[in-house]
């Protein structure tokens, strides 16, 4: 039986008679406001455009439900099973969806700012273009979730399951995502700029072409990951783990790497300009054509790089470890050096440099 457009004491006699026949409700744009159906099954039901304004369905089974356009604005959503339910022009505005479960419920472009996600249950949920702006998504898991153009500005992500989760062409324009876990997620071309990604873990996470200036990357694992031509400017990547990363053409300018471990990372064609690299380890790191111009690299690892071809105008090289380092090519104009670094170096590499009078002399090569 169909209730379509019926009152409210039609459709909640639906519910009564579909539980009782095993069967599932027919409740496609019924009145359901302020009703109380906490516990009740719904699952699999048709209840599109029905109006759940205010209503109680806590503890409710919606799992497959077809709520296409429904009005869910205001309504008690805590810990209902919405799995693999269709949300798309849902309503939520004021609906309170804590530890709810939402694993692959079809969301596409659907309005969520300012709904409460803390805690709830995204897992392989289909978030296209949805709006979330601001909302609480702390706890969250969203692990293989469907996030592509989503709006997540100001959304508070701390702590939440992001592993292997499409984030592409996201805006996360100030969103937090500390401790986050973003495991092999993909943010290609995603605007994360001043977003806080401290303690995160993004290893083997793709981030090329990602806008993540002025970002916040304290002490995060982004091991293995791929940055190719990601803009990093002004980012704080302090006691980040970055090893093993490729970051061909990434944007560095002015970012503060202080003890940034960056082991057998490549840079190829990076721009480090005014960056600070004080007590980071660049071993076997691969700087080829990277531009280190008035960086500040003191009491930093360069064992075994390769800075072939390197700009390196008035860098500061005190105190750093340069054994074997190889600087063939390379502009050393400027640098700021002491014997003892220079003779660590690669010598015979050293020798086709560009390199002051005074760096010269102290390798006994030719001015």
């Amino acid at each position: 039986m169909s209730v379509g457009g019926h009152t409210k004491q039609d459709a909640l006699r639906e519910v009564e008679r579909a539980q009782r026949e095993g069967r599932v409700p027919r409740l496609e744009q019924a009145d359901l406001t302020r009703v109380d159906l906490r516990g009740a099954d719904l699952s699999g039901g048709d209840m599109h455009e029905a109006d759940f304004s205010d209503a109680d369905l806590r503890d409710a089974y919606l799992c497959g439900a077809y709520l296409h356009g429904a009005n869910m604005s205001g309504t008690n959503l805590v810990k209902t099973n919405l799995s693999k339910a269709t949300m798309t022009g849902v309503n939520l505005v004021g609906a309170d969806l804590l530890g709810a479960n939402l694993s692959r419920a079809d969301l596409r472009e659907t309005d969520l700012g300012g709904v409460n996600l803390s805690g709830a249950n995204l897992k392989g949920a289909y978030l296209i273009q949805a709006n979330l702006l601001g909302v609480d998504l702390s706890q969250a898991d969203l692990s293989g979730a469907d996030l592509t153009g989503a709006n997540l500005s100001g959304a508070n992500l701390s702590g939440a399951d992001l592993s292997r989760a499409n984030l592409s062409s996201t805006v996360m324009v100030g969103t937090t995502l500390s401790n986050a876990n973003l495991t092999e997620a993909v943010l290609k071309n995603a605007d994360a700029r001043q977003a806080n990604f401290s303690s995160a873990n993004l290893a083997r996470v793709n981030l090329n072409s990602a806008n993540l200036s002025k970002s916040i990357l304290l002490s995060a694992y982004i091991c293995e990951a791929s940055l190719i031509g990601t803009n990093m400017v002004e980012a704080d990547l302090r006691l980040a783990n970055l090893s093993g990363s490729n970051m061909n053409r990434v944007y560095l300018f002015h970012a503060n790497l202080e003890g940034t471990k960056l082991l057998q990372a490549t840079l190829y064609k990076a721009n480090l300009l005014h960056a600070n690299l004080r007590k980071a380890d660049l071993s076997r790191c691969n700087l080829t054509e990277a531009n280190l111009s008035d960086a500040q690299l003191e009491s930093c690892l360069l064992r075994n790089a390769n800075c072939t071809r390197a700009t390196l105008h008035r860098v500061n090289l005190r105190d750093a470890i340069l054994t074997n380092a190889s600087f063939a090519f390379a502009d050393l104009r400027g640098v700021q050096i002491t014997q003892k670094e220079v003779l660590d170096t690669d010598l015979v590499a050293l020798a086709s440099a560009k390199l002051d009078p005074y760096t010269a002399q102290l390798a006994g090569l030719p001015a």
